[in-house]
């Protein structure tokens, strides 16, 4: 009877980043890697880490989980220190010594489009009725236009240092 597969293909070909890690001098601090399926989805445009601290969790039988952190570089454009989240992923590959400074050079940037977002939206009707019965009753004054914050203030700071920067 020949063999059956159920599911879809497995798209992650290679190590998790704790493998990789685990098997070199000072867990990879200084090493440059890189997922496969990124390189495969912006091809022009370079993604990768140079690790900066690699802490494997040592409870795990396999390596494949832990924390590392790097600085990114993120389709041509550095993002500084950040944690890497999909460490524990297939598909990660290390780039030779030997061609590091060949794979780090400039290659295209991605330019982000500027988009506008409000910090603030228009009070609903219902509400604003209900908080102006309420503003009253207090003896407070009542504004003329009531709005309400869209998106919290440390989400805005972390949206700018992750775009801005």
């Amino acid at each position: 009877m020949p063999t059956r597969y159920i599911g879809r293909d497995p798209i992650f070909k290679g190590k998790s980043l704790y493998e990789i890690a685990r098997q070199l001098r000072n867990l990879g601090v200084g090493r440059v890697v890189y997922r496969q399926s990124q390189a495969t989805r912006w091809p022009g445009q370079k993604t990768y880490f140079r690790l900066t601290e690699v802490v494997p969790d040592a409870t795990c039988k396999e390596f494949r989980q832990g924390i590392a952190w790097g600085e990114e570089v993120f389709r041509g454009k550095k993002r500084g220190v950040t944690e890497i989240t999909t460490g524990h992923k297939y598909d990660w590959v290390l780039v030779p010594k030997n061609e590091e400074k060949a794979f780090c050079e400039e290659s295209e940037v991605f330019e982000i489009e500027e988009s506008s977002v409000p910090k603030h939206i228009d009070c609903p009707p219902l509400l604003r009725v209900v908080i102006q019965k309420d503003l009253k009753a207090a003896g407070q004054p009542v504004p003329e236009k009531i709005e309400l914050p869209f998106l919290s203030e440390n989400y805005i700071k972390d949206l700018e240092w992750k775009w801005k920067s």
